[in-house]
């Protein structure tokens, strides 16, 4: 939305400014040794106090030191317009109008270019998210300059740990900047080849204020919280402050038999010292959410039956998640002198994971009868999705899995219906930087990422009944049991700005070395016990050349090459063979390497900000594999390949102070470069087989967002409309033989469908707030806010794809349960939130 202007709070440009100050300071001290008068104006327009030779105190140069640094940094972050980079950021106002109550952090980012973001769910559940088409566990996101995705696999999908919640939510950021493809290296994440997600928290303000909020809205949903700040604790530049919130929500969801519920919990301590120039920071979050998740598209059939709304009963099957996360940041930026700043947080996350997951015997046998066809409810339950298991099968080991279905519960369909499983992990890290100062036309930046990350062994039982949870005995019904992996990360770079020709050209060089020693140890995988211990080390090199030039008339022409990379995740490691053919050794997939290229012109001025960049980034050595579940049987290799090229546009338009217009586009166009096996849908829920030449599913052509802002006295207005264009949908492959020893490992393979497209939709958006002053025992002000979503209630679909219903984890089209129908999840219909927000 809106995009590289003052509002890109770049610290770099900050620490420019403590240095000029710096340097200027022995100026300001000669000139009142030499009778000369200084008078300024402040950050307010006012005048600062006159140091005339023999009066003032050193409080007094202090105090004028740091206010000219404050002029400095507001002139400063007008060169953010020079960043050679498509960068965009989403401040407070975006964050309101996606709403904290029913948006997710990653739906925010809908509103810049060519991002795809959806949920099936209200709330931070189940999203998917690509960038440029390349999907979430290829980005990287942090939040104040810490990871906060996965190190180990990626950031969480679709039925994945870690989908429902997120270590940070809306309530929490202040505002994020999106670095799309290969950013600098001081501000690229580590593990990424689409891009980098930079989140910011919600800062603690100078002013003292505590508000208490609630809200109630469509689908049952309502939230409760606070906000405690406690402003200044002193008086000077080195007072502290702190901020400490709480928000809890709960809905019923848009789609039924999908409750849940979240608990948002922050405290920001921040300490300046050194007269404000330096500062130390305490941020922790505890976040909590639970929900059922619709794990099986609906039959468009039954959707047109029983309404947008339709979803199989709990009875038939449910997917039950919960997630906890705490985040510790410790951060430290001490100014050292007029060449050197140093900055670096020291951080812990935490993160566990429970899945209980039921599919009902009657339902997997029978399935949902409609219309002459058989509809499986849940695809994610046992005997469903991987046949028979247990003792006897080809599920087990002797004495290990010696759980008996059939003898236990008379069928397998009875005695695997419920499946509960968790999963803690653990990362501790530091991301120390130091920014030096040569002269005022060079800006060198070196840092880096130490850290170390573990999941602790996956235990996931097998029973019957509803009843998992409450039976667990390792060995007996473990299907998944024992095993965890690490990775400890060395990330190192190096940068430097150069500034010529009067600061008109800047060029930006830089390179990133990523070192990381990964192990995996398998023991027990789907009830078949074959202890392994994998390892792997690996590094890889990058690099990064930006340059911008200022033309004449505010134009600015800029333009970027880079090279990024993303290790393969741990679960992709397997037993290698030796020469002889027998198991040994790790098979584990080099790092996937991205190239781009992008540039683009930007016109830039206080009033009017427009701007296009075309982008083109090729991935050759994709991570893919094949996965046979009925052998439980992976094959996992850096045979895939990627195109994504495309434009992207955007502006804005300052007509009066108090309004202001705005909008942005994106063609995209993505491409498979080799045939491969893998993941044919964003969500990564449909296994199948990429075609060389043919598009990515699930990723719109067209993206677009037109708004107008109003801010005026106690009105405000908030109003856009987001554009989804076409996408390609999927299908599933009916390859003979269908069955037996000789089955064509291409039946039922998901694959991109190039002759049905996701028809595009138009949801127009739009936030009221009303501020009215109060002046009760205390109380300063009541704002009420009114967010309505897709105001016009526009029937469409967040994805869809045509398949087979599998019958036994086997896709046989002669069966009534394996003939092809659509499927679909609906997307968020009308609704409407309203806010009371008391300020105190």
């Amino acid at each position: 939305m809106r995009l590289t202007r003052g509002n890109l709070r770049n610290r770099l440009y900050l620490f420019t400014a403590f240095t000029m100050a710096s340097g200027l300071g022995a100026t300001i001290a000669a000139r009142a040794q030499t009778a000369t008068p200084v008078t300024v104006p402040d950050s307010s327009g006012a005048p600062l106090p006159v140091i005339v030779p023999g009066q003032g105190t050193p409080e007094d140069l202090n105090a004028y030191q740091i206010e000219k640094v404050k002029i400095l940094y507001k002139k400063l972050l007008l060169k953010e317009k020079d960043i050679p980079n498509a960068v965009s950021h989403l401040d407070q106002k975006a964050i309101q109008a996606e709403n904290p109550t029913t948006g997710s952090i990653q739906t925010l980012l809908n509103q810049t270019p060519s991002v795809v973001a959806y949920s099936q769910q209200i709330g931070q559940d189940s999203t998917t998210l690509a960038i440029r088409g390349v999907r979430n566990d290829e980005l990287a996101e942090t939040l104040d300059g810490i990871p906060i995705n996965s190190l180990l696999n990626g950031s969480g999908d679709y039925l994945s740990g870690g989908a429902v919640g997120s270590p940070v939510t809306l309530n929490e950021i202040d505002g994020v900047t999106v670095y799309p493809g290969v950013a600098p290296p001081d501000h690229q994440g580590f593990g990424t080849v689409g891009g980098t997600i930079a989140y910011t928290t919600k800062q603690p303000t100078d002013e003292r204020y505590a508000e208490l909020e609630g809200g109630f809205g469509s689908f049952d949903t309502q939230h409760f919280g606070f906000v405690l700040n406690t402003g200044n604790i002193g008086d000077g530049e080195d007072a502290p402050k702190a901020l400490m919130l709480y928000d809890q929500s709960q809905t019923a969801g848009y789609v039924s038999n999908t409750p849940a519920q979240f608990h948002d919990f922050m405290l920001n301590v921040e300490k300046p010292y050194d007269d404000g120039l330096s500062k130390v920071g305490l941020v922790i979050i505890f976040n909590q959410a639970k929900a059922l998740i619709q794990t099986l598209p609906s039959p468009t059939a039954l959707i047109a039956e029983g309404g947008t709304k339709f979803n199989y009963p709990i009875a038939d099957g449910y997917y039950n998640q919960a997630g906890q996360f705490l985040t510790v940041i410790l951060s430290d930026e001490t100014y050292i002198n007029k060449y050197a700043i140093f900055d670096g947080s020291l951080f812990f996350r935490h993160t566990t994971t429970t899945i209980d997951d039921y599919a009902s015997a009657d339902a997997t046998t029978n399935g949902f009868p409609y219309n002459g066809l058989t509809y499986s409810p849940n695809i994610q339950g046992v005997n469903a999705f991987f046949g028979c298991v247990g003792a006897g099968t080809a599920h087990s080991s002797p004495g290990y899995f010696t759980y008996d279905p059939v003898a236990s519960f008379g069928s397998c369909a009875a005695g695997e219906s419920d499946q509960y499983s968790t999963e803690t992990g653990n990362i501790v890290g530091i991301t120390p930087k130091l920014t030096i100062f040569p002269d005022d036309y060079e800006t060198i930046v070196i840092g880096g990422l130490i850290a170390k990350t573990n999941a602790s062994p996956v235990t996931s039982y097998v029973y019957g009944g509803s009843d998992a949870a409450a039976n667990e005995t390792p060995g007996y019904n473990s299907f998944v049991y024992g095993g965890g992996a690490q990775r400890t990360i060395f990330s190192g770079y190096a940068q430097d700005t150069i500034r010529l020709f009067d600061n008109k050209l800047q060029i930006t060089p830089g390179v990133k070395v990523d070192a990381a020693y990964s192990s995996n140890l398998q023991v027990d995988t789907y009830g078949i016990y074959n202890p392994a211990k994998l390892q792997n080390f690996t590094k890889i090199g990058g690099y990064y050349l930006g340059a911008s030039y200022n033309l004449p008339d505010n134009f600015i022409l800029f333009g970027s090459l880079g090279k990024g990379s993303l290790f393969a995740p741990t679960d992709d490691y397997s037993v290698g063979t030796t020469a002889s053919g027998l198991a040994g050794g790790t098979n584990a997939p080099t790092p996937e390497i991205v190239h781009l290229f992008e540039g683009g012109i930007r016109y830039d001025t206080p009033r009017l900000l427009l701007s296009v960049d075309y982008y083109y980034q090729a991935i050759a050595d994709g991570i893919a594999f094949f996965e046979n579940y009925l052998l439980n049987q992976e094959y996992y290799a850096n045979n895939g390949g990627y195109l994504f090229r495309g434009v992207e546009g955007n502006g804005e338009y300052r007509i009066t102070p108090a309004l202001s217009i705005f909008g942005n586009f994106s063609y995209n166009e993505t491409e498979y470069t080799k045939s491969f096996f893998g993941f044919d849908t964003l969500s990564q829920d449909q296994f199948g087989y990429s075609f060389t030449g043919t598009p990515l599913s699930n990723v719109p052509d067209w993206n677009g967002l037109v708004g107008v802002s109003y801010d005026e006295g106690p009105f405000s207005l908030y109003a856009t409309g987001q554009y989804t264009g076409r996408e390609y949908t999927t299908y599933d492959l009916v390859a003979y033989p269908t069955s037996g020893p000789d089955t064509n490992p291409l039946d039922g393979a998901t694959v991109t469908n190039t002759k049905i497209q996701n028809p595009a939709n138009f949801l127009v958006n739009l936030l009221l707030t009303y501020k009215i002053p109060c002046a009760y025992k205390g109380l300063e002000n009541l704002t009420v806010s009114l967010n309505m979503q897709n105001i016009f209630n526009e029937k469409y679909y967040t994805y869809t794809y045509s398949s087979e219903n599998p019958v036994g984890g086997v896709y046989d089209p002669s069966l009534p349960g394996g003939q092809a129908y659509n499927s679909a999840f609906v997307g968020e219909p009308r609704s409407f939130t309203v806010d009371l927000v008391a300020r105190f």
